[in-house]
């Protein structure tokens, strides 16, 4: 019951972010009165945070992610990938095994993001993706190949 919760708020805030999401303004007039082109999407809004060789315990485990700021807190999101050290892919989270979920989200706070799992592992690479209030509707955060190429992250 607190996972199926916890699943309907963030998708309640991500639901409300995009309600009031803004659109970009057209460009400038040029001399000749024609619309001048926008410039592109750039990632200024977006922060990926690579954590490398993390052990992950059962239980809460607690990252210090400074780049977690009060305005992320406020009004952005927070994404998080999962992988093993030498993988090539990336997982997202809630992670789960079967019908059971075995790594999640368990609370987010302003320079801190804490995970809950139910194993312990180590040689574990992370990612946390932070999106500042923007709309996103169009990523699938999913897939962090598509996240990494939309906003250009390394």
């Amino acid at each position: 019951m607190k996972t199926t919760m916890k699943f309907l708020t963030y998708c309640m805030m991500a639901f409300a972010l995009v309600l009031t999401s803004c659109d970009g303004e057209d460009g400038a007039n040029g001399l000749d009165g024609a619309i001048g082109s926008q410039g592109e999407d750039g990632n200024a809004n977006v922060v990926s945070v690579l954590l490398e060789n993390q052990t992950i315990n059962n239980g809460d485990t607690v990252f210090d992610v400074p780049q977690l700021t009060q305005e992320i807190y406020d009004t952005g999101i927070v994404y998080a990938y999962v992988t093993v050290t030498g993988n090539d892919y990336w997982e997202v989270l809630p992670l789960s095994l079967g019908q059971q979920i075995i790594l999640e989200i368990d609370k987010i706070e302003v320079g801190k993001i804490t995970l809950r799992a139910t194993f312990t592992q180590s040689n574990l690479r992370l990612r946390f993706v932070l999106v500042e209030g923007t709309d996103a509707s169009s990523v699938d955060f999913s897939n962090y190949d598509e996240v990494q190429m939309h906003y250009g992250l390394d």
